[in-house]
């Protein structure tokens, strides 16, 4: 579907139909500018009412993941006469048959309709697909109350909402990836950092003390050469987990936080700690991604708050918590605690909380930092059940 107007040989028509013709066109023009589908359907609604002559109309667009096409725009002419309008099953209506058939349809007597729609009165009806977006619905509280012009006119919005729905979408889409490449460009400016900077660092060390070595024919400093390429092992860790839990999660599904609270508690390294899971809640989640997670907060706590640290997870009325009895972070650094390189410990990279609010964020999920009940550190996951 292209965006150009559909053309109708307006000479042709009774001059009230030319000027519904030229309002028509100025409609159209506000609806390419829309920034939504939705926004679309309400300028058609609009239209339909004040251009074409219609105050009883619907704008229904379709949903595929609930398969039902849904009253998107809806004109306060409908509502005022029947109420407010539900969504339609798939089934036998006649604005199913619009939509699967492509094909527009006319009543010229609404009691004659054969469907599992409920209608009482009489009138008349018009039922125009929107190609894939959905169905517009015209009505008339008259009996044969469409005449040719009605209809030509009808086709015409049609094609002209398709095109602006077309349009919508393709700057959605457009918009998405803009800002999916921002992303992306500053998560190469991250990792730009960590090559030229964090990692660049523990490699000068390592380096240093092996030409010491060398020079001095002495082993006594390949410990601390050691130590260095360790902590390099630590980063690239780190790093390789950043580039991975940046990406939207795409499925997701009923997940147990305890089990996996427990699951990821077993992996760190702290035999004097303890772990309280206490009415931890289902939460909805991608699995492998929460598990990465929870290490992540847990192996923080251990990190930072010592070897015999207990740590909490629990429900909140939105999601779930994670908190500890450590020293916390100070109040003023708080809004830093997500950042690339913040840490309180010495020997810390700085990762482990950028990468439970990536995995965070890529759920949906707000994440935020406070104070535990124990003067800790409290890490909060809305928005996850």
């Amino acid at each position: 579907m292209t965006e150009d107007v559909t053309p109708i040989d307006a000479s042709a028509t009774a001059p009230s139909t030319s000027v519904r013709l030229a309002n028509l066109h100025e409609a159209t023009r506000s609806m390419m500018l829309a920034e939504s589908r939705e926004g679309v359907a309400r300028t058609a609604a609009t239209a339909a009412t004040d251009v074409l002559g219609f105050p009883l109309n619907t704008v229904r667009l379709y949903d595929p993941e609930s398969d039902r096409l849904m009253p998107t725009a809806v004109s306060d002419g409908v509502e005022e006469l029947a109420g407010e309008r539900t969504p339609y099953e798939r089934g036998e209506t006649i604005q199913w048959e619009a939509f699967d058939g492509g094909e527009q349809l006319v009543f010229d007597d609404i009691t004659e309709i054969d469907d599992d729609v409920p209608r009482s009165g009489t009138g008349s009806m018009l039922v125009a697909p929107l190609g894939e977006h959905g169905v517009l619905t015209l009505g008339s509280t008259t009996e044969g109350g469409i005449d040719p012009a009605d209809v030509e006119l009808a086709r015409v919005l049609a094609a002209n909402v398709e095109a602006a729905m077309d349009r919508a979408r393709r700057r959605a889409t457009l918009a998405e990836r803009t800002e999916s490449l921002r992303r992306k460009n500053e998560r190469l400016d991250e990792f730009a950092a960590i090559v030229s900077h964090d990692l660049r660092n523990p490699l000068n060390v390592a380096r240093g003390y092996v030409d010491l070595a060398i020079e001095e024919d002495d082993t006594e400093h390949l410990p601390a050469a050691a130590e260095a390429l360790d902590r390099m092992d630590d980063l690239v860790d780190a790093t390789l987990s950043l580039a991975r839990q940046g990406h939207t999660v795409e499925e997701t599904e009923e997940t147990d936080l305890g089990r996996l609270a427990r699951e990821a508690w077993a992996v760190v390294d702290a035999p004097g700690a303890t772990l309280s899971v206490e009415d931890a809640p289902v939460v909805t989640a991608d699995p492998e991604r929460l598990r990465t997670l929870l290490e992540n907060c847990l192996r923080n706590a251990v990190d930072h708050a010592g070897p015999e640290v207990t740590v909490e997870v629990g429900a909140t009325a939105d999601g779930f918590f994670v908190a500890d009895d450590g020293p916390g972070i100070p109040e003023g650094d708080r809004e830093k605690a997500f950042d690339r390189g913040y840490t309180t410990a010495d020997d810390g990279t700085g990762f482990g909380l950028a990468i439970v609010a990536d995995i965070a964020r890529a759920h949906g999920w707000t994440v935020g930092v406070a104070e535990s009940a124990d003067g800790g550190l409290r890490l909060t996951f809305d928005g996850s059940r």
